[in-house]
């Protein structure tokens, strides 16, 4: 691993002070975060994060094992279920290694959109597919929902549906009881004192790398090597954790809040986990580092930190070029290579240590989620809403075509009939230090995906701030506690569609297309009421040509 230990130890921290921190973290030492009695007391019982390495080791055997047994078994694919810390993580792991030689496959549906669904659905061979079904509280909505269909789809055409199926939940929860009776092949308990975006490094996130024949022993192994590198018997100019956090919860109070990622290619994958991490922990009591993950190139913005990670080859091809471009404008810059794929658990471990740290420099705690029950009520109430016909949203009709419609709250109103109207009124309210969140409840895919990174441009030109781009619901596993608890700073565009396909929720008495719309409209009236500044766009017909119309017009 290279890394510029100088450039970081130089933004932050004496090696004394260094020592202390480590110091109070590994002795579990919850005031560091809380001067609450009853807040310590939950914060304590989310530490075993930093023990997980020693946890998940002895492990390592029967994951194995499973890996090798579904294979004999004639398994040939692997679908995980979930949402955000049961998901980022073996998605990220899926697309950076990908599958070994004879090992399975791995799709993550992290979504509710159904034509996303439906894709999955025709892309595999459901009599030769593995269910992973993962969910920390046994209860998410989004994996349940999607549980219930695939195992209606098997049932349909097999006697023991349930050996298609294994659960990776905590101890007690409703998913470990579904997975007794119904029969699963085997069901996974993760230790219950590490939070869902903390588990990486737990079953949630080794099982799937087992199935995909990675090199379990290799990847615990770094993760092992950056833990002990974080511990204060360490040298204090190694700790590389603790002066990336110290450094990002500085300048963040500086009002360098935005965490602008340069992933070289092959790490790309890596971001989407970071952002969960970095939102869901430091997004609240108004606070909050706002990560910027797959940025637009060339960049450049007063209130942006970057951090590049890539493999030693990628950065020698070029990478260092734009870096120094940024430290030429005075923006800081974190960066460091890594020689070989397995070294992403010491990443793991490295970036769940750092946020940590960077939660005590803003002095909060970065182990709860208190925004995030909002949403799911909001979502509940849209269901009810919805199911009886009367659905409504915190929004008005402001501009409709025969490419779509825009929905927001009447001061976006233009009455000169210009489709772009509405736009220009909300860029009117945009501030110095803002930034635009694109939330697109849409199916996700390389075309989609292609489409909204166009229209993102567009509006980081147009608005002169920094842009994300985050697809629905998953976001609100992730990012969605930093829009509602984090900082007043965020511009919001949600988009949602028509399906072509709608699948229906094995006795729920909805589909997926009436969840994923009560999801969007829960959200909207969520940030509406937190005074978040939000527009509406419902695309009509084909999403892509819709995007593209939208682009055109943009």
């Amino acid at each position: 691993m290279r890394i510029e230990t100088r450039a970081i130890a130089a933004e932050t921290l004496e090696a004394q002070s260094v020592v202390q921190i480590a110091d109070r973290i590994w002795r579990k030492d919850a005031s560091l975060w809380s001067s609450h009695a009853d807040v310590q007391r939950r914060i304590l019982n989310r530490l075993g994060w930093l023990d997980a390495v020693n946890w998940t080791r002895p492990s390592i055997e029967r994951l194995s094992l499973f890996a090798n047994q579904v294979r004999e078994d004639g398994f040939t694919n692997a679908v995980l279920l979930g949402m955000g810390g049961s998901s980022l993580a073996p998605a990220m792991l899926s697309k950076t290694f990908g599958s070994a030689p004879g090992y399975l496959p791995l799709e993550v549906l992290d979504t509710t959109a159904p034509d996303a669904i439906h894709a999955v659905e025709n892309k595999v061979s459901l009599p030769s597919t593995l269910f992973l079904v993962s969910s920390k509280s046994g209860t998410t909505t989004e994996t349940m929902s999607l549980f219930a269909y695939f195992y209606q789809r098997l049932e349909a055409n097999k006697s023991t549906p349930g050996e298609h199926f294994i659960a990776i939940t905590d101890a007690g929860t409703p998913l470990q009881q579904l997975a007794q009776e119904r029969h699963f092949r085997d069901c996974f308990l993760a230790p219950a004192d590490v939070g869902g975006r903390y588990s990486a490094l737990t079953y949630f996130g080794m099982l799937p790398a087992a199935l995909l024949g990675i090199d379990l022993e290799a990847l615990v192994s770094t993760a092992v090597n950056a833990a002990d590198n974080t511990k204060p018997t360490a040298d204090p100019a190694e700790n590389v954790a603790i002066h990336l956090g110290a450094a990002l919860g500085d300048l963040a109070l500086k009002g360098r809040d935005k965490l602008t990622l340069l992933l070289s290619p092959r790490l790309a994958p890596l971001g989407a986990w970071i952002e969960q991490l970095i939102a869901e922990s430091t997004g609240k009591e108004g606070q909050g580092l706002i990560p910027v993950d797959n940025p637009i190139p060339g960049s450049n913005h007063a209130d942006q930190v970057f951090v590049s990670i890539s493999t030693v080859a990628e950065q020698e091809r070029g990478i260092a070029s734009e870096l120094d471009r940024l430290r030429e404008l005075g923006h800081p810059v974190f960066n460091w290579s890594i020689s070989d794929l397995t070294e992403l658990g010491g990443e793991l471990f490295r970036w769940e240590f750092a946020t940590a740290v960077v939660a005590y420099k803003l002095g909060i705690n970065p182990f709860d989620e208190p925004d995030v029950a909002d949403a799911k009520m909001a979502t509940k109430s849209s269901l009810e809403a919805l199911k009886s016909g009367t659905l409504a949203t915190d929004a008005s009709s402001l501009y409709n075509d025969n490419v779509c419609e825009w929905f927001g709250d009447k001061r976006y109103l233009d009455t000169s009939g210009d489709p772009t109207g509405p736009v220009k009124k909300l860029a009117a309210e945009v501030r110095s230090g803002d930034f635009l969140a694109i939330l697109a409840y849409l199916p996700p895919s390389p075309e989609v995906d292609a489409r909204l990174h166009v229209i993102r441009r567009l509006l980081q030109e147009r608005f002169g701030i920094v842009t994300c781009l985050a697809y629905g619901p998953r976001y609100l596993h992730s990012s969605g506690q930093l829009h509602k608890g984090g900082p007043n700073s965020g511009v919001y565009l949600q988009f949602t569609a028509e399906p072509e396909h709608d699948l229906p929720i094995p006795g729920q008495g909805y589909s997926f297309q009436q969840l994923i719309t009560a999801q969007a409209a829960g959200d909207f009236n969520v940030l509406t009421q937190r005074r978040r500044r939000i527009l509406h766009v419902h695309l009509r017909g084909s999403v892509v040509a819709a995007l593209e119309a939208l682009s055109d017009v943009l």
